[in-house]
């Protein structure tokens, strides 16, 4: 395994510590916000985006294929900024986000060792109602089941297959979060709403 791939599966381990976000109180003092700070830093990670693909730079980890369009690191940034500043349930955020963070690597190393693709889905599906169980927002164990379900099968519909200018990392955050809280609009789960 080269360099740039244990770096990215290592970020990708690590990244979790930006759920923190959830234990900030809402106001850090002198009129600052989480939010504004979550806006700020996505702001800056865009203004070094931006710059990185208008001048060329090849940042640590970045796949090869990354160069000339907006890298896996920014786009996973931004579907973390989505869930944080629009998704208002913790109980969907986190999960999926851990399961992004986490299973996505995983299955990138199940599918080089050709491990069957039942251990992936069944690992997504463990971390994220372990995850539900352990937050308990959600204190239905039925509707734990019924929306580690859900995200489950709409992350693995994401995971793994490239697109051309939109990564899985986006999209495992996106589609996930977007479809549960449908789910908690429409059926509203106890303790979603």
């Amino acid at each position: 395994m080269d360099v740039d791939s244990v770096f990215r599966r290592a970020f990708h381990v690590i990244s979790p510590v930006f759920l923190g976000y959830y234990l900030l109180p809402e106001s850090l003092g002198g009129g600052i916000t989480r939010t504004s700070v979550t806006l700020l830093v996505v702001g800056i990670a865009a203004c070094i985006e931006i710059a990185r693909i208008a001048l060329g730079i090849r940042l640590f980890g970045m796949r090869p294929y990354e160069g000339q369009r907006v890298s896996a690191y920014f786009q996973g940034a931004v579907g973390l900024a989505v869930g944080l500043l629009l998704v208002p349930y913790s109980a969907i955020v986190v999960p999926v986000f851990l399961g992004m963070a986490w299973i996505d690597p995983f299955a990138a190393l199940a599918r080089k060792r050709t491990w069957p693709r039942v251990l992936v889905v069944g690992a997504y599906f463990g971390l994220f109602l372990g995850t539900e169980f352990v937050m308990n927002a959600v204190p239905s164990l039925t509707w734990q089941f019924v929306l580690a379900l859900i995200a489950t099968a709409a992350a693995m519909l994401v995971e793994g297959p490239k697109h051309p200018r939109v990564d899985d990392d986006l999209l495992m955050l996106l589609v996930p979060m977007a479809l549960l809280w449908a789910v908690a609009v429409v059926f509203g789960p106890p303790g979603l709403l």
